[in-house]
């Protein structure tokens, strides 16, 4: 797992390098937004990779259990799309 973080981590901030060299559509300098873009995106994969792995585990572990399980957003949804769908419903 530490390769992995390590060699997408390298590989973006070889990005951001050659963003700020001038390698991306833009000239060189040090505000160079795809520099920067390629920056930030290499901080968030160093510091949230911990996350990466408990994305992959949760589709996995929705893939056993079957294709007749609710989604969570729609679950966690679900009182607000009842609320839309009766405010034009009149009362008893």
């Amino acid at each position: 797992m530490m390769g992995r973080r390590i060699f997408f981590t390298a590989l973006l901030l070889a990005g951001a390098i050659g963003g700020f060299l001038g390698a991306a559509p833009m000239p060189a300098g040090p505000l160079n937004p795809f520099g920067i873009v390629f920056l930030a995106l290499s901080g968030v994969i160093w510091f949230g990779w911990s996350v990466i792995p408990d994305i992959y585990a949760y589709h996995e572990e929705r893939a056993r259990t079957g294709r007749l399980r609710v989604d969570l957003i729609v679950l966690r949804m679900a009182p607000v799309l009842t609320m839309r769908s009766d405010r034009g419903k009149k009362p008893f």
